[in-house]
């Protein structure tokens, strides 16, 4: 494209009439920018009254182009604004001022105020009477919608970070304190008119120390954000310093751990204290998840059951026989519920095979959230506790044979009387009868029945327990002991019904128990008296109920409550364990044994037992309790 040569009049009447011409188009030309202009423009006379406005300004306001010329600058600018501007706009108008710029708010045609930003001067004249107030009008809504959401956001950092519980420096390149936060002054001690604009390192030497200064000059040199946790000897605290980099300098978050590092090494102490416990106890002690699986033991257990530490980490326990997991699971899982399971007695095995009586008792462990993630088992190895009350057991079985003895003698003596009689009478030359035969053999089998009672009570046999009717076992023992009940005048009466419920039981133990407890009371009325047996089911449960009640001189009430101590007995001669046997004995067959008496009115003995009902005949003896 060619570029033309400027047009140049060459006679007087071409440049008048390019002068004309010219005259017709610098209105148009000036017009056009005034009313197509993106940036909003009026023309309001002095009075207010609008003569021209762009369509870009009539737009903005929400108006038609063209529709403000009918309006004035009264209706559009705010009434709070009005008078201060209009004040202006006059002075324009009237020359006495050439230009005015301000932010002033104009209406909506909705009735919304816009903010705007204004700029006037005077067009025409100055002679001239009826000047114009040219006026140019940015909308300035993004802008204060900006400045408002920016102000809002700087309200709620600043909220944020006074309501922070970490202190929160902004320190500048050279270590001067920019911004702090009420935590911060109440960490350092200092306001903030104290420090803000001033020199950490000048203020604040002791905090200014080698690490906070490595740490400080790091962060900024390599631009990433460092941890920090030193203790400050000069303010005798543990702090934990954040530092991250900003475009000011670096961002440092400030928390005192002084607290939390003593609980710490609290805790470790604790900790320490509960591992040098568990290890070192003498009891055997283990730890399982919740699959029942091995996740700690001491070295007594180790010791105890001759594991190496590698075969039990991660397995289940090992030495719980294959015939006692279930019973062991039931408990296992009780104590993953919350329940506390205390002295239980049960049988563990060692590796080399030979097995333990062990009593346990297993504690849920609590985690912080009130869980439940494992169990911890001690376990105390009772077999020679067991074997020691086997042996008290066993004397005292000897003992009470032995006072036993001279009742058997008496009851024996009467049919070796008849056979020496009829054996006399035979050798004589008597003639020979069956009837004399068959009352010396029912005369030997007296003697071999209380013989066999007597070696039953006497002879060590293994614990066995087995299903077993009640009522046979009374019997034997009432039998063996009425000689000893004749001896002494006393009337021995008993009310056994048939069909009682059967018990699980040691059948050598309760005889045991009954014995001792018939023998008490048959020594308790040495010049006669009245001995009453009996025997009952309970109607709701079904437990069977077995009393003796005597009518000797009863139990003093100081005397009554210590019964059943080792060593302790109101007789002459006694030892004062037989109560003690028997009350142990009852108590590991699930029963309860009690002893009421009055001084002068007798006493009375109960022995519950509960029914086998339910439960099962084991398939081998079992040893232990």
């Amino acid at each position: 494209m060619q570029d033309h040569p400027p047009y140049i009049p060459t006679t007087a009447c071409e440049a008048q009439d390019h002068g004309i011409r010219l005259q017709r188009l610098l209105p148009e030309l000036a017009l056009k920018p005034f009313s197509l202009s993106e940036v909003g423009t009026l023309l309001a006379a002095a009075d207010g009254r609008i003569v021209m406005s762009s369509d870009s300004l009539s737009r903005r306001l929400g108006y038609e182009p063209g529709t403000l010329q009918s309006s004035s600058l009264q209706e559009l600018v705010h009434s709070g604004d009005l008078l201060l501007h209009m004040h202006h706009l006059s002075r324009l108008a009237a020359g006495q001022s050439t230009r005015y710029t301000a932010e002033m708010r104009l209406i909506h045609c909705s009735g919304e105020p816009l903010p705007m930003s204004v700029s006037a001067f005077p067009v025409g004249e100055e002679a001239d009477a009826h000047r114009y107030i040219y006026m140019q009008v940015q909308d300035l809504s993004s802008r204060v919608r900006a400045e408002s959401a920016l102000q809002e956001s700087l309200l709620h950092m600043n909220s944020l970070l006074e309501t922070m519980t970490d202190a929160y420096l902004m320190l500048g390149r050279e270590g001067e304190f920019l911004y702090m936060n009420r935590c911060a002054e109440e960490l350092l001690r200092r306001s903030r008119g104290e420090l803000l604009g001033r020199s950490c390192r000048v203020l604040m030497p002791e905090w200014y120390g080698p690490v906070f200064y490595r740490s400080f000059q790091r962060a900024l040199e390599e631009g990433v954000p460092l941890y920090v946790k030193e203790h400050f000897p000069s303010e005798q605290r543990w702090l934990e310093l954040h530092c991250r980099p900003c475009k000011p300098g670096l961002s440092v978050f400030i928390r005192d751990v002084t607290r939390h590092k003593a609980q710490e090494e609290k805790l470790r102490a604790t900790k320490q204290q509960l591992d040098s416990m568990i290890e070192h106890a003498a009891d055997n002690i283990v730890i399982l998840d919740s699959s029942f699986r091995l996740l700690r033991v001491n070295q007594a257990f180790l010791d105890t059951f001759g594991y190496s530490e590698e075969e039990l980490i991660g397995r289940r326990p090992p030495n719980i026989p294959d015939e006692l997991w279930i019973e062991s699971e039931l408990l296992f899982r009780q104590a993953f519920q919350g329940k506390q399971i205390s002295g239980f007695e049960t049988i563990r095995r060692r590796k080399d095979g030979t097995h333990l009586d062990m009593s346990l008792t297993i504690s849920p462990i609590v985690g912080a959230d009130h869980d439940i993630p494992g169990i911890c088992i001690i376990a105390r190895d009772i077999s020679g506790h067991k074997r020691t009350e086997e042996l008290l057991r066993s004397s005292e079985k000897l003992a009470v044979a032995g006072q036993l003895a001279a009742g058997v003698a008496h009851e024996i003596r009467n049919p070796l009387t008849s056979l020496k009689g009829f054996t006399q009478f035979m050798k004589a030359g008597a003639q020979y009868k069956e009837q004399y035969l068959d009352i010396m053999m029912s005369e030997l089998d007296r003697i071999e029945q209380i013989i066999s009672e007597l070696l039953l009570l006497a002879r060590p046999q293994a614990v066995t327990y087995r299903t077993k009717p009640l009522e046979p076992i009374l019997t034997h023992v009432i039998s063996l002991l009425e000689p000893q009940a004749n001896l002494q005048n006393v009337e021995l009466l008993a009310s056994i019904p048939s069909g009682l419920p059967p018990v699980y039981c040691e059948e050598n133990h309760l005889k045991q128990v009954f014995i001792n407890l018939m023998k008490n009371a048959l020594e308790a009325m040495p010049r006669g008296g009245r001995l009453e047996v009996t025997a009952s089911s309970g109607e709701e449960d079904g437990d069977v109920c077995v009393t003796l009640e005597d009518n000797g001189p009863g139990i003093p009430a100081e005397l009554l409550k210590r019964l059943g101590e080792p060593f302790f007995t109101t007789k002459e001669k006694g030892s004062g364990l037989g109560l003690m046997v028997s009350q142990k004995i009852v108590a590991e067959h699930g029963g309860r044994l009690s002893i009421d008496s009055r001084e002068g009115g007798g006493t009375t003995v109960s022995v519950t037992l509960p029914k086998a009902s339910g439960r099962p005949e084991p398939d081998s003896d079992e040893t232990g309790s």
